[in-house]
């Protein structure tokens, strides 16, 4: 088993917790702060559906299927944490995990899960959208898998 796997999903899991827990204690709902001179903005979202408040009307269906979905990712992760090579394989896996754990932590303990991260834009669709560090792993795990799936072709 490669031993990195789970301290760098334990890292990344930490990371987007800490950083939800600094925006649960100081960033109000109405505020909006621009990062470094930037146009990424740090506001703080509820959101207790999944991606873009679908089924928010529906947080028990939400937990389960997250509950669900979390523990395939963490299977599959530990499957392939214990194959050789497969370098971008397992960080795709180590990122899903990590994302999927993080959210799925927030819906449990949280009853929703905490978004931060805003991208100011004169596109309505793109600047409503918020998101946190566990959605950007999930994103970037999502990419790789696809780069390496359509790299077998």
């Amino acid at each position: 088993m490669h031993t990195s796997i789970p301290g760098a999903v334990g890292t990344l899991f930490a990371l987007d917790m800490a950083v939800k827990q600094y925006i649960e204690e100081n960033v109000s709902e109405k505020e909006e702060k621009n990062f470094c001179g930037t146009k990424v903005l740090i506001r703080k979202v509820y959101n207790k559906g999944f991606a873009f408040n679908s089924m928010d009307s529906e947080p028990d269906k939400v937990k389960k299927a997250s509950v669900i979905t979390m523990a395939v990712i963490l299977m599959l992760t530990l499957a392939e944490s214990f194959r050789e090579g497969h370098k971008v394989t397992k960080t795709a896996w180590t990122l899903l995990s990590a994302g999927a754990i993080s959210n799925t932590y927030d819906r449990i303990v949280r009853g929703k899960v905490v978004d931060y991260i805003g991208i100011r834009s004169d596109h309505k669709i793109l600047g409503d959208v918020t998101a946190n560090l566990a959605d950007v792993y999930i994103l970037i795990g999502s990419v790789l898998m696809w780069m390496r799936r359509i790299g077998k072709r």
